[in-house]
């Protein structure tokens, strides 16, 4: 009786053993480098994410679009003037901003003053950052607000949109580069 059934049942689980080891010596080194190319490509090529909120209108809408951002751009310094970024909130790093590069290291940039006086002041970006604004000037927090930010933070570019299927498409900054900070938004120049 049930020492007949403990060894049908081990002779049942040596079967099992021996079909799963040989489909691991099989297909394994395959699974293996699947998951290796997932790996570099979510940690150095694209990940799909999230930009929330009023401060990228028209280009975005304040409710959110799902868009595809690619980190090597980033890695190699191909961030241009122009480009939309997604980096750490230098005010929160939990969190993270959806913004337009407006200056690279290097680049002056004339920001307008607080109040009604229509005076400004000349700001240059200092080596290793950027000057990030949104394009809705009136309701962003941006590097008016927190200064230049570090190169270091930044996490990718975004390149196309893919939430809502209507406005699915290239992220398309031709406009933004040949546009001097200020004239598109009113809200900084280079000088």
């Amino acid at each position: 009786g049930a020492e007949s059934r403990g060894a049908g049942m081990s002779g049942v689980f040596a079967s099992f053993a021996k079909q799963l080891w040989s489909e691991v010596k099989t297909h394994g080194p395959t699974a293996i480098r699947l998951g290796c190319l997932v790996n570099v490509i979510h940690t150095y090529g694209m990940e799909v994410t999230m930009c929330l909120g009023p401060s990228m209108l028209p280009t975005f809408n304040h409710r959110g679009d799902v868009v595809l951002m690619e980190r090597v751009s980033v890695l190699v310094d191909g961030v241009e003037n122009g480009d939309v970024v997604i980096a750490r909130s230098p005010a929160n790093p939990k969190h993270t901003v959806c913004k337009r590069v407006l200056g690279r290291q290097g680049d002056h940039i004339e920001v307008p003053t607080a109040g009604n006086f229509g005076g400004s002041m000349r700001v240059r970006v200092p080596k290793g950052h950027l000057w990030l604004q949104g394009d809705n000037k009136d309701n962003s927090t941006d590097s008016r607000d927190y200064g230049p930010v570090p190169y270091a933070l930044l996490k990718g570019k975004v390149f196309a949109k893919v939430w809502p299927p209507a406005e699915a498409g290239w992220v398309r900054n031709e406009r933004w580069r040949s546009v001097r900070v200020g004239e598109a938004d009113g809200g900084g120049r280079a000088v």
